[in-house]
């Protein structure tokens, strides 16, 4: 939880400009107090989590051969 909540308060604090937002600062400014755009919210959070799955599903192969060499040795 603690990364997640640095990565939106951190940006917010140190770099406010438009072109250094990070992914969680550009969906948080789709939520307002009285509307939000959960449609953009959730897009915008889907999109930043495609590189990770992709890595996930690329290397997948050597994260578990890694995770059981370890409990072998």
């Amino acid at each position: 939880m603690m990364p997640v909540w640095n990565d939106l308060w951190f940006p917010l604090v140190l770099a406010p400009g438009e072109e250094t937002k990070t992914v969680t600062l550009g969906a948080q400014s789709f939520l307002g107090q009285f509307a939000s755009d959960w449609n953009a919210v959730l897009a915008a959070l889907t999109l930043a989590m495609l590189p990770v799955v992709l890595l996930y599903v690329i290397f997948s192969r050597q994260f578990l051969g890694g995770l059981t060499d370890g409990t072998i040795k």
